[in-house]
């Protein structure tokens, strides 16, 4: 697919680290025959900055050309992306309750969104460019962090015990509910629904479906001599038959498909949790 294509990700200072994960820079050249890859959720919304070609998305509805600048929300199934040529994209990628407080949305507003930033937040976008389209690349990590701690700095407040609830939710290996949650953090069921529904932008097992999803493929790949059966029952699924079944509603194909076959998938392989470098 590509000639050189890197990923690395980035730690951020601490004064972000309770809203930002990580920053991240994907760098190369594709070729004419690049195919489009599936983009599996994660948990968390980012923000794209696209300094060279844009990325071409493929729905159902057909293909179009993708934001320079864009905002992904919380995905709920794979998003289906090719790149077209030159590659130099920065990312800001949020922990699971930061950016629908930063943007000033409920979080069940910009789930499944994927749209220009411009479209729904005007002022961050100028202060992004205007702090990374003339600089050098060597200072964009710089610039984009401080653009970040200005903006924190008057987001709207976070629930200070909804990192340990999404945590609770994220690492559940045995079956989820909202009821044994809410208890373990002394909080009534609504108000849990409610912290996610605003700040999240998933239902707690939306949440939960996700991370176990992105668990199995992590040792899918660690793993490579264990049966699927085995990385079933690791990741916490009934058996594998569960496994598939959600693989299909997550990714659109089967486990085997997503991480096998022939033709590497650089895209897909970056973007999961057990694949990812950070320095």
């Amino acid at each position: 697919m590509s000639e050189s294509l890197q990923y690395e990700e980035m730690n951020v200072p601490p004064v972000l680290a309770s809203r930002v994960r990580c920053l991240w820079r994907m760098l190369g050249t594709t070729t004419d025959a690049s195919a489009p890859e599936p983009i599996i959720p994660d948990g968390c919304s980012e923000i794209v900055l696209n300094f060279e070609d844009a990325f071409i998305r493929h729905t159902s509805a057909g293909s179009h050309r993708q934001p320079r600048s864009l905002l992904a929300g919380q995905i709920t199934r794979a998003i289906r992306i090719q790149p077209s040529g030159r590659v130099d994209i920065w990312g800001i990628r949020f922990q699971p309750w930061a950016a629908a407080p930063l943007l000033g949305f409920s979080g069940v507003e910009l789930r499944d969104c994927l749209t220009a930033i411009d479209d729904v937040a005007p002022s961050l976008s100028v202060e992004l460019h205007a702090a990374v389209d003339t600089a050098a690349t060597s200072s964009r990590y710089e610039r984009i962090a401080q653009v970040l701690t200005r903006r924190l700095a008057r987001a709207r407040p976070v629930d200070a015990r909804l990192p340990r609830l999404a945590a609770l939710v994220a690492e559940r290996h045995d079956p989820l509910t909202v009821r044994a949650v809410a208890r373990e953090t002394g909080l009534g069921v609504r108000r849990v629904q409610q912290l996610f529904r605003d700040d999240v932008g998933l239902s707690p097992k939306q949440l939960h479906r996700i991370t176990r999803f992105q668990r199995a493929l992590a040792l899918g790949r660690a793993h490579q001599r264990l049966t699927w059966s085995a990385v079933a029952s690791r990741a916490g699924y009934y058996d594998q038959a569960h496994f598939i079944h959600e693989s299909s509603e997550i990714a659109g194909c089967t486990p085997a498909e997503l991480l096998g076959g022939d033709r590497p998938h650089e895209l897909t392989e970056a973007f999961l949790d057990g694949e990812r470098k950070r320095r």
